[in-house]
């Protein structure tokens, strides 16, 4: 008698017309296949995975320019995380549920059990992609949307493109062709893989090729969820919706990839959600580019970037963050000649979404700081600054959803320090005053610390902090501000109010600083909020929008708060500047 896997590989060989039938048959004979022994060494090494069964080696980058490998490690901590806090609020982890989580013991879970997750932490199981032609990302999916179905039973996913010949020509083509004749569980179907009503996933077009209609986003959601979205750009409102509402309930993975092109789309804008993951991909750090030669077959070459560099680049003196100008560490050959490694090239809006999958800015985008800008900083080392200065910023909630932010610079770095959930300012002064005695201790002198007094709660923390003996005695020089961002700008000719002002110098400041381990909703915060020209006492001024308009469903949905508890720590002192009359204070 043959094997399962001979079997199934049997099947695999016999005529579309006759894999269904034969399958069911040899589900009577096999039974359902045995997935949580079969693969239960590689459930959280997609890689071994990969390489294993599917047949390919995913590549990998570093921190700053990712790779493969690191979109896996991403789905792999969601995976884990949401294991996680099923069994702590379940509050068992029952024997069956063991098999998924064997770095917990069965039995009661409580806080100190987890490894991975903490209560009330934001899980990032939406991963999402942007990068340069022919890097893997079509591939990588692939692998992951595969070892999910072979791994998480039983498992529900739909797999989504703009067309019927994009999900099946790109995406479902890979799925289908690494997956055929591997003896891998489940029926191979033309847009389908299927081991029972329970456990499959599904290709599908969100709109047919003749644009006569639309094929709705419609889908059961079960205990395993996957969800791919490839050529994300031009998959419609509805589908975005449709998954809001079927990742509801059980474990869920999202994927989404582009090759982008607008900031105006609704895969733009999921960078913003806090439980995203966002990754670039770009063409002149991938493997083959940087030796040379072919190291990961079937993927981008250097020849294709020298081609690009030669229709869509300008050789410049300087380094532009706001540009996106960029070098390389080897010779570039154009038929201007051949370019000395070091060579700085400014690129167009087409290498930028062509080779490194960054979005051109609209040229309509009004915006104090730019995405260069923003991630430069984000790269860059450290400068030297004194270690003696520290400055806080702190935001406030206002509404329920939103959130306290507190940030520090220090040492030419800036970072988020805490969140607050709830407006209770004894939490939010006890945590200001930790970090600030930390500071104390690190040699700090000079701290001052602006909090955010717009809503009145600031004014609560602002008192506890300031009669603190404690933190006075801690530093020479120990100032609290209270800050109403709406406050008339020190330049009035060029600015509208206090916060568009600090907006502008928190601009210039990043030329120079690092900035520490992002949140996610950081960039946005600060690249994309808009301002405006207003008039202002006979002037055209920039006017930043408010928080209530970032807010709004049709721009962010959520308010500014690391954004402003960023600016508030980074923005220079003489925004600030106070006098004493008595018992009250001005800001001058």
């Amino acid at each position: 008698m043959l094997t399962r896997e001979e079997a199934v590989a049997r099947i695999q060989q016999l005529p579309p017309d006759q894999q269904a039938e034969a399958a069911q048959l040899a589900l009577k004979v096999y039974g359902p296949a045995p997935q949580t022994n079969r693969f239960a060494e590689t459930r959280y090494d997609p890689a071994a995975y990969i390489k294993k069964y599917l047949g390919w080696e995913p590549w990998s980058g570093d921190e700053n320019h990712p790779g493969q490998q690191q979109v896996i490690d991403a789905y792999v901590l969601a995976l884990r995380q949401q294991h996680e806090r099923k069994a702590y609020e379940a509050g068992f982890l029952s024997e069956e549920d063991a098999a998924y989580c064997p770095w917990l013991k069965p039995g009661p879970v409580s806080a100190a059990d987890l490894q991975y997750w903490q209560p009330r932490q934001t899980i990032k199981n939406r991963i999402r992609l942007e990068a340069g032609h022919t890097v893997g990302k079509t591939k990588l999916i692939d692998g992951l949307v595969n070892h999910f179905f072979d791994h998480f039973t039983p498992c529900v996913g739909y797999c989504f493109a703009p067309t019927g010949e994009q999900i099946h020509d790109l995406l479902f083509k890979e799925i289908k062709s690494d997956r055929r004749g591997k003896g891998l569980p489940g029926r191979v179907m033309d847009l389908e893989i299927r081991v029972d009503d329970e456990h499959f996933i599904k290709g599908k077009a969100t709109n047919n090729a003749s644009g006569s209609g639309t094929e709705r986003a419609q889908g059961q959601h079960g205990k395993y969820n996957i969800y791919a979205l490839d050529e994300a750009e031009g998959i419609a409102d509805f589908v975005w919706n449709a998954i809001d509402s079927m990742t509801s309930g059980g474990i869920s993975i999202v994927f989404m990839s582009a090759n982008p092109r607008t900031r105006s789309s609704k895969f733009h804008k999921q960078k913003n959600n806090s439980n995203v993951k966002s990754f670039r991909i770009s063409c002149i750090h991938h493997p083959n580019v940087v030796a040379g030669r072919e190291v990961v077959p079937g993927a981008v070459k250097r020849q294709y970037v020298e081609e690009m560099i030669e229709k869509h680049c300008e050789v410049v003196t300087e380094h532009s963050e706001d540009d996106h100008t960029f070098d390389l560490p080897f010779p570039v050959i154009t038929k201007d000649g051949t370019h000395p490694a070091g060579t700085i090239f400014k690129p167009n809006a087409e290498f930028l979404f062509r080779v490194l999958g960054i979005a051109p800015a609209n040229i309509s985008d009004k915006n104090l700081i730019t995405v260069g800008r923003f991630e430069g900083a984000c790269k860059r080392e450290a400068p030297v600054e004194d270690p003696q200065r520290a400055r806080m910023g702190v935001d406030v909630s206002r509404y329920g959803r939103d959130y306290g932010t507190l940030y520090i610079r220090h040492r030419g770095r800036v970072w988020r320090a805490a969140q607050f959930w709830q407006q209770d300012t004894n939490e939010y002064a006890r945590v200001i005053k930790d970090e600030a005695l930390k500071l104390a201790k690190q040699g700090v002198k000079s701290l001052h610390i602006r909090v955010d007094g717009g809503g009145g709660f600031g004014g609560g923390v602002i008192d506890k902090l300031k009669n603190d003996t404690e933190l006075r005695g801690a530093f020479t020089d120990f100032r609290v501000y209270e800050v109403h961002f709406n406050a008339t700008a020190q330049d009035e000719k060029s600015y509208h109010d206090l916060i568009t002002q600090a907006m502008a110098e928190a601009a210039e400041t990043l030329k120079g600083i690092r900035i520490e381990r992002p949140p996610e909703t950081l960039e946005a915060d600060l690249c994309e909020r808009l301002y405006e020209w207003v008039n202002h006492k006979g002037v055209d001024v920039k006017k930043l929008e408010t928080k209530l308009e970032f807010r709004k469903p049709k721009r962010l949905g959520r308010s500014p708060d690391d954004g402003d508890g960023f600016v508030l720590s980074v923005a220079p002192d003489f925004l600030f500047k106070t006098r004493e009359v008595g018992s009250l204070e001005f800001r001058i």
